[in-house]
């Protein structure tokens, strides 16, 4: 009891039993368990896995754990917790999932009190705190969500996921199981704050956006929370024989020229799951292709293979009666093309389209410019602190003096939705004309119409992504910005079957959610490159000597235009 009580791993290894229904055999095939309830002998990267997760609640920092699925990291936690219970005194501790019936409903395996049940069902008596009827299902002791250790008034505690985990109490520490999957995910993390200095997130990925993801995100970034990762690679048996190999062309993994460990229960996998989503989430442990993207991860990482490269930094500075780029470490121009004098070319005709944020520094503000002969997405303008006012000046700058090009100045569009409602108004105001109206359409001819701007919903949207994504793979658009690219990969459809991106963090421009605004600025000048060409002329005509010529009306109308 001394030594157990020393030593988690000592208790794990001699005391404790897990259940396994499965096995993989020496082909890499899974196959049934011929025996369900085994020893738990832990593997090496367990052991350094329980190592951390009890570091961090005896020195009060979060962990979380990023998984390959049937790796064992749920029974990791609960075993974990189930020591502390028997040999730490006082100890408090919180099962979270995400809905109660996964954390306790009786006779469930899947459940995390069912695991608990079953590790104590296997001990010994004389190392049970109390009689084993006391602390068995229908015991004194153990009653739905509760178990306490009526010798040292230790208790374990379950929940489902609310927006108030552990309000209003002091735990020891917090696991959020399969976080990925809670609805409530944000509320309950940042709740728990103060509840525990220990928070533990143990899940498998499920896409982009999700708060497990921000959080894994963040740890890589900044060590906090700490992050573990549990891959199919470390076990001793699915890991068997692996080689570092190198997925060119994105067939297995859904990410052209991707890395991997490859194994033969690897390839045995990929010939049982034809869904690269599905190797996403439960084998490659990969927060992008694990969801269900609307852009195809192998279709833009070979975009970016062939086209992205690093971007040098600008800004726009007055010279003469004129604008030029200046070359600025900090800079919100991104440029991809060579620059001659410090101007872009003055032959071709350049497109361009803003998305617009209130500029309180949650988003960008991202204005995208196409070179509408060639195609290639030729800069972009990201701020997120800039104010819709000073982002209309800076478009106008760029659309009349830099990017003016043949026709003098580039043609503009905006997502008039929200913050670009009164976008107009401030492009009006700059004597900017050559701007996008939307067109009419259902009629024989295609006309402009006076309604200024692109209005997104739902349907709207879903068009000129699907044109993006058209132009993409057929390399009519060329899209450098490796920014650009990934936001790409955020683009999910949601569960109502909506299109829109996961929240991501833009460390280029200081973005505390970037949600993919490069995305629909790219989409929004693909959109305009082929509706530029549509419009006619709606200007009337009247024949010489009738009263509209005489008295003009043609240019009445057009000034009231």
């Amino acid at each position: 009891m001394e030594l157990c009580a020393q030593s988690v791993l000592l208790w794990m290894n001699l005391f404790s039993w897990t259940y396994n229904v499965k096995v993989v055999d020496d082909d890499g095939r899974e196959v049934p368990s011929q025996v369900q309830h085994v020893p738990f002998v832990t593997w090496p990267v367990q052991d350094a896995a329980v190592t951390s997760l009890l570091d961090g609640v005896d020195r009060g920092y979060d962990v979380l754990i990023d998984k390959s699925r049937d790796m064992g990291a749920s029974w990791l936690c609960i075993t974990l917790a189930t020591w502390m219970w028997l040999f730490r005194d006082n100890t408090q501790g919180l099962l979270v999932s995400r809905i109660e019936d996964l954390v306790d409903r009786r006779g469930d395996p899947d459940t995390m009190f069912w695991k608990i049940d079953y590790l104590l069902s296997n001990l010994p008596d004389w190392m049970l705190p109390c009689p084993r009827q006391c602390i068995g299902t229908k015991g004194e002791y153990r009653t739905h969500l509760q178990l306490v250790n009526p010798s040292n008034g230790s208790t374990i505690s379950g929940q489902a996921t609310t927006g108030h985990v552990g309000r209003g109490g002091r735990r020891t520490f917090v696991v959020f199981d399969e976080m990925a999957a809670m609805q409530n995910a944000n509320d309950a993390w940042r709740s728990a704050a103060d509840t525990t200095s220990c928070r533990i997130a143990n899940s498998t990925p499920i896409g982009p956006g999700t708060e497990f993801s921000r959080l894994r995100t963040q740890g890589i970034t900044h060590n906090s929370p700490r992050v573990m990762t549990l891959g199919y690679w470390d076990h001793p048996q699915k890991g068997q024989g692996r080689e570092w190999r190198q997925d060119e062309e994105g067939e297995k993994t859904g990410i052209a020229g991707r890395w991997y460990w490859w194994t033969p229960w690897f390839d045995e996998q990929c010939k049982r799951r034809s869904d690269s989503a599905d190797i996403g989430q439960n084998i490659l442990i990969d927060h992008t292709t694990s969801g269900d993207l609307f852009f195809n991860a192998s279709i833009v990482t070979k975009h970016k293979q062939a086209h992205g490269k690093p971007a040098r930094r600008y800004e726009i500075a007055e010279k003469g009666s004129g604008f030029v780029f200046e070359e600025d470490d900090h800079g919100r121009w991104f440029l991809w093309t060579e620059l001659e004098s410090k101007m872009p070319k003055v032959d071709t005709n350049y497109i361009m389209f803003a998305d617009i944020s209130h500029g309180k520094g949650s988003s960008n503000s991202v204005l995208a410019v196409l070179d509408a002969e060639s195609g290639e997405i030729v800069g972009e303008f990201a701020d997120p602190n800039i104010t819709p006012h000073d982002f209309a000046e800076e478009a106008s700058r760029a659309g009349k003096g830099v990017w003016a090009g043949a026709y003098g100045e580039a043609f503009l569009g905006w997502e008039v939705n929200g913050p670009g409602e009164s976008w107009y108004e401030e492009i009006r105001r700059l004597d900017y004309e050559h701007i996008y109206f939307q067109r009419t359409t259902g009629q024989k001819t295609d006309k402009k119409s006076r309604r200024y701007g692109w209005r997104s919903d739902r349907r709207t949207k879903r068009i000129i992504l699907s044109a993006l994504l058209r132009a993409v793979t057929r390399d009519e658009v060329i899209i450098r910005s490796e920014d650009g690219i990934k936001e790409m990969l955020e683009y999910v459809y949601y569960e109502d079957g909506s299109i829109g991106p996961g929240t991501m963090r833009d460390e280029r421009t200081g973005a505390r959610e970037s949600h993919g605004d490069r995305v629909i600025a790219y989409a929004g000048c693909v959109y305009l490159r082929g509706e530029a060409p549509r419009f006619e002329e709606t200007t009337p005509t009247f024949q010489p000597g009738t009263a509209g010529d005489i008295l003009n009306h043609a240019e009445v109308w057009e000034a009231s235009t």
